[in-house]
C-alpha cells in the first residue's frame, strides 16, 4: 500500500489520507450550508459504538481465552481504527455545522465561544494521550511484541489484577486508607462524571438532532433530574477529594511523601468543580428555587447564598466554568491521575509471569549473540 507524505514530511497511509479529505470535506460543505447535526451526531455514535466493540474485543483477548485470539485482537485492532477515524468525521462535520449557525446568528453568543474551544481541548487531549499511551509504547512492542501472545497470558490472574488494582486500588489501601479514599473519590469520580456527561450528550444534543424531543431541557422530566442528581453527586465526591487531597499536602510537608502530592492539578479540578456548583446555583436562583429543582441538591443549596442575577451575569458564570473545564480537558494528558493509572496497569503486567519471564529469556538471548558476534 502505498503511502502519500503530508505536512512537514508525515507519511500517510491511504486509508488515513481519505479520512483527513472526507473530514475536509464535510467541514467546507457544513461552512456553505450543506451540513447537518443529525448526520455529525450520527458519525460520532456509530464511532462511539465501534470503539466500544473494539475494547469489548480487545478486552475479551486479554482477560478471557474465549474465541479465537487472532480473530479477536484483528477485530480489536481495525474496529478501534475505524472508531477513531469515524470520531475524527464526525466531529469535522459538526464542526462546519455549527461554524455556518453561528455566522447565520443562529447560536448565542456563549455557544460560539465555547465550540472552537472544546473541540481544541478534545483535540489536545486525544494527541496528549496518543503521545503518552500509544506512540511512546511502540519501541516497547516492536521490540517485545513476540513474546505477547495470548498463549502466555494468565487470564485469571489478569482478572484477578484488574479488580484488585485498576478497579479497588487494594494496594493504595493496604499503604493509607486516607490516600485510597482520596484518590478513589478523585478518580472515579471524574470518570463517573465524564460517563454521565457522555450520556448526557446523547439526550442533550444528539437525539433532538434527529428530532426527538429533547427532555433533557424539560426540567419536569424524571430523565433532566437524574443526570442533575449525577453530576451532582460525582462534582460533590471529586470536591471531596480535592479537599482531603489539598489537607494532605499541608500534612506531608517537608516529607518524601510529597512527591505523591500534585496540588496544581488538584487546584485547578477543584476550581472547575465549585465554578460548575455556582453556576448551577445561579441558574436555580434565576429560576425562583423552583422545589422540583433540588434534586441537584448541592446547587439548590448553594442557591441559597447567591442572588437571583441577570442572563448576562449568569451566562458569565457559565462561561467562566466551561473555558475552565475545557481548559482541564486539555491539561488531562499531563496530569498525575493519569500517570496514577500507569501503575494498576503495571501491576496488570507483572501479573503475566510467564509472559515476563519469556521476555527476560529474549533479551538473554540477544545479550548473549551480540556477546558471541
Amino acid at each position: 500500500m502505498v503511502a502519500y507524505t503530508g505536512p512537514a514530511g508525515v507519511r500517510l497511509s491511504p486509508f488515513f489520507a481519505s479520512t483527513i479529505g472526507c473530514g475536509v470535506v464535510l467541514l467546507a460543505l457544513g461552512l456553505v450550508g450543506y451540513g447537518n447535526a443529525g448526520v455529525g451526531y450520527g458519525i460520532l455514535l456509530l464511532a462511539s459504538l465501534l470503539l466500544f466493540a473494539g475494547l469489548t474485543c480487545f478486552g475479551l483477548f486479554v482477560f478471557t481465552g474465549w474465541m479465537n485470539g487472532d480473530d479477536l485482537i484483528q477485530s480489536a485492532k481495525w474496529l478501534l481504527i475505524l472508531g477513531g477515524f469515524g470520531y475524527l468525521i464526525g466531529v469535522c462535520e459538526l464542526s462546519g455545522y455549527y461554524l455556518h449557525e453561528a455566522f447565520a446568528g443562529r447560536i448565542a453568543g456563549k455557544w460560539i465561544v465555547f465550540g472552537p474551544v472544546v473541540v481544541t481541548a478534545l483535540f489536545v487531549m486525544d494527541m496528549g494521550l496518543y503521545q503518552g499511551f500509544i506512540r511512546k509504547q511502540l519501541p516497547t512492542w516492536t521490540r517485545y511484541g513476540h513474546v505477547m501472545s495470548r498463549n502466555l497470558l494468565d487470564h485469571q490472574a489478569m482478572r484477578r489484577t484488574l479488580i484488585d488494582e485498576v478497579i479497588l486500588h487494594r494496594t493504595l489501601f493496604s499503604v493509607s486508607w486516607f490516600r485510597w479514599l482520596r484518590h478513589t473519590l478523585i478518580f472515579w469520580g471524574f470518570m463517573l462524571m465524564f460517563g454521565v456527561e457522555l450520556v448526557a450528550v446523547i439526550f442533550r444534543e444528539a437525539l433532538p438532532s434527529f428530532g426527538f424531543p429533547n427532555v433533557y431541557a424539560d426540567p419536569v422530566h424524571p430523565l433532566h433530574g437524574a443526570f442533575k442528581f449525577a453530576f451532582d453527586l460525582t462534582g460533590l465526591a471529586v470536591f471531596i477529594g480535592c479537599i482531603m487531597a489539598l489537607a494532605w499536602r499541608v500534612h506531608v510537608r517537608g516529607s518524601a511523601l510529597k512527591k505523591f502530592s500534585d496540588t496544581p492539578t488538584t487546584l485547578f479540578l477543584l476550581f472547575v468543580v465549585s465554578t460548575g456548583f455556582v453556576m448551577e446555583a445561579f441558574q436555580i436562583a434565576a429560576a425562583g428555587r423552583p422545589t422540583m429543582m433540588a434534586i441537584g441538591f448541592v446547587g439548590y443549596s448553594l442557591s441559597f447564598l447567591v442572588p437571583a442575577a441577570n442572563a448576562p451575569v449568569t451566562d458569565g458564570v457559565w462561561l467562566i466554568h466551561v473555558m475552565a473545564a475545557c481548559g482541564f480537558i486539555g491539561y488531562v494528558p499531563v496530569w498525575r491521575l493519569v500517570h496514577s493509572c500507569a501503575t494498576p496497569l503495571g501491576r496488570l503486567a507483572n501479573s503475566q509471569k510467564l509472559m515476563l519471564s519469556t521476555k527476560k529469556q529474549s533479551v538473554l538471548s540477544g545479550l548473549m549473540r551480540r556477546a558471541k558476534t
